[in-house]
């Protein structure tokens, strides 16, 4: 399937006369720009690797002490993986432009990543000598750790054994110790925590004030499997998925699949758990349940209602929305693999979802009444689970590059990623309070799958990096 960074220049105060026989290739010039190297990086931006390397070798071959076409051009190699030509780009660079950090962050992270700690616990250090700009210490974090303070939240209550009533009146003694806690939504007002465990055998969701911490159960079905909550914009309603039980499994979905369960259904409920009701009451299956900024529509991931030609797959899975009443669905994706996981825009305007090309998984946006589709990101790592920041700029997402699974953030053009988690274990499901200053999250990172609470107004400090470099 095939689905599809502006340089602005600046000149200060100084006024540049323009005459038709002086070439624009000379205006760009004197405003600091080099259009070799601009077409480059448009490539890069659509994932035109190829080209972009192209462009960036022909700015070297016009000027070889062109510092930025040596930084591009390691942007390029490691977006390919090619560690050892990015790092000797970034090197390059380095020597002649020394002062610019995110060209020694670069050349460290590529060090970072194929394993060469020492050289670049160096680069790092070497940036945090001086005064490095927030973002810089961000980056340095999201490569070694974490960026923001980050708790665990226990959902398990107590170690003790505890007894609870099944659907059926059956008794039932159980532990939470070594059961999967997954699945996390946190409220708009992000005083609420619901999310699924299959402390019961079977998956139930439990909804926890982040205050108290006490713990309520919401549902109570015993061959039921109920998971991916999502609270309604006032915080009073609660969309999840049923399906039929699958023996007590995890079910933190990594990704979209047209194969996988073969049945589930939205359903509705008030968030305590009353009136629980389906939102859709069609064959197939229907998750990822995310409500509309006004609070009005559902967009969600379902099989596609109908073949329209007999060599098209009717066992992937599409972007759908429908009204909250079970009315107005509508078909928003049309392609022959899966896409899944939308996510609203705060605007109410776009809808950004996963989506598989050759069999990686990016990130892609459309209008919320449909049209065409708009490929964001273009890495050979796969992308899922993307979230919108409060005001729209950002998406956090999970990614599986470097074959770890962790949270991640970039603009909505899918430029300036920032990594938010290097630590031990995996990390799925985020999700943010409507101020943006609390993110939950799932990850093993404890051994079982727990939820994670991480403060964004806790960045890890410049002292507390320096110590944690220190210990490696």
């Amino acid at each position: 399937m095939t689905k599809q960074e502006s340089h602005r220049f600046s000149c200060g105060s100084v006024n540049i006369r323009c005459y038709l026989f002086i070439p624009i290739l000379l205006i760009l010039l004197a405003c600091g720009g080099d259009p070799t190297i601009e077409r480059g990086k448009a490539f890069l931006k659509t994932g035109d690797t190829t080209s972009a390397i192209q462009q960036f070798q022909a700015a070297l071959k016009q000027n070889p002490s062109n510092a930025e076409a040596y930084y591009q051009l390691g942007l390029a190699y490691e977006g390919l993986g090619d560690a050892t030509q990015a790092a000797t780009a970034f090197r390059d660079a380095t020597k002649l432009a020394p002062k610019r950090a995110e060209i020694t962050l670069a050349l460290g992270r590529v060090y970072w990543h194929c394993g060469n700690r020492s050289v670049a616990l160096t680069e790092f250090q070497s940036l945090l000598s001086g005064s490095p700009k927030k973002e810089i210490l961000l980056q340095i974090a999201g490569l070694t750790g974490d960026t923001y303070h980050v708790q665990r939240i226990r959902t398990e209550g107590s170690d003790d054994y505890e007894q609870t009533f099944t659907e059926k009146g059956n008794m039932m003694t159980f532990t939470a110790k070594y059961t999967d806690d997954y699945s996390p939504a946190i409220s708009p007002d992000g005083k609420w925590l619901a999310f699924a465990s299959n402390r019961l055998e079977n998956a139930e969701l439990y909804l926890m004030d982040l205050t108290t911490r006490t713990l309520q159960q919401l549902t109570h079905t015993d061959e039921l499997d109920e998971y991916m909550p999502a609270f309604s914009p006032d915080g009073k309603s609660i969309a999840f998925v049923s399906e039929r039980t699958r023996g007590g499994m995890m079910l933190p979905s990594v990704q979209a699949s047209g194969s996988d369960p073969r049945t589930a259904t939205i359903y509705l409920m008030d968030v305590d758990g009353r009136n629980q009701r389906p939102l859709i009451d069609i064959e197939g299956a229907q998750r990822a349940p995310v409500f509309s900024p006004d609070g009005q529509q559902i967009a969600f991931e379902s099989r596609k209602d109908e073949v329209t030609s007999p060599a098209e797959n009717n066992d992937t899975l599409e972007i759908h929305i429908i009204h909250i009443d079970g009315t107005n669905k509508k078909q928003l994706t049309h392609n022959d693999v899966d896409d899944g996981h939308p996510t609203w825009a705060p605007n109410g305007k776009q809808i950004v979802f996963t989506g598989m090309v050759d069999d990686i998984y990016q990130l892609f946006s459309v209008n919320a009444g449909g049209g065409s589709v708009k490929q964001l990101t273009f890495e050979n790592a796969s992308h899922y689970h993307p979230a919108f920041s409060p005001d729209g700029k950002r998406i956090l997402y999970v990614s599986n590059a470097h074959n770890r699974y962790t949270l991640w953030t970039m603009n909505v053009d899918g430029t300036n990623k920032t990594q938010l988690t290097n630590h031990i274990g995996a990390h799925f499901e985020p999700s943010l309070s409507r101020d943006g200053k609390t993110l939950v999250f799932s990850s093993d990172r404890s051994d079982h799958m727990r939820i994670y609470l991480m403060d964004f107004t806790k960045p890890v400090q410049i002292q507390a990096l320096k110590a944690r470099l220190a210990d490696f």
